[in-house]
């Protein structure tokens, strides 16, 4: 549990100190996103099928913490220093991430916090440039919506 603790503080300080290229209010909606589709995810492959879980079987207030603290810093943090340049250096950021998440999966399953129970590392791993193509096009997708707003 401490190992996910710290994990969030710092990610919490990164957010804080990091040079801000994106809105605090794209964070936060990017972030309800990413929250919301972790949630989602998680009520199916973990509650529904049982593939992986937090800590124990079923759903906890730790659980829940756990997913609010990680997955939306992360992804803000993501989305804020995901390139503007070429293709391949947003390709490069992407596998980069999807290497950064997945060794961070397998540590956090040396853990008392998350286990499989069906699932793999390696649907994970293929998994994350999917999920991180999807949070990108929600930044795209907010960022398109504020400026049609802005016109308006």
């Amino acid at each position: 549990m401490w190992f996910v603790i710290i994990s969030a503080i710092i990610l919490i300080i990164i957010i804080i100190f990091m040079p801000k290229r994106i809105s605090w209010e794209t964070m936060y909606t990017t972030s309800w996103f990413a929250l919301i589709f972790q949630l989602t995810a998680d009520v199916i492959l973990s509650v529904k099928y049982q593939l992986y879980g937090y800590f124990g079987a079923g759903i906890d207030i730790k659980s829940f913490i756990l997913t609010l603290l990680l997955y939306p810093t992360y992804n803000a943090i993501f989305l804020n220093f995901f390139p503007k340049a070429s293709h391949w250096k947003q390709a490069l950021y992407i596998i980069g991430n999807t290497i950064i998440i997945t060794c961070y999966e397998y540590a956090i399953l040396q853990t008392d916090a998350f286990y499989y129970s069906g699932w793999k590392l390696w649907y994970s791993a293929i998994s994350y440039p999917a999920i991180l193509l999807l949070l990108y096009g929600n930044f795209r997708v907010t960022k398109w919506l504020h400026k049609k707003s802005v016109q308006n």
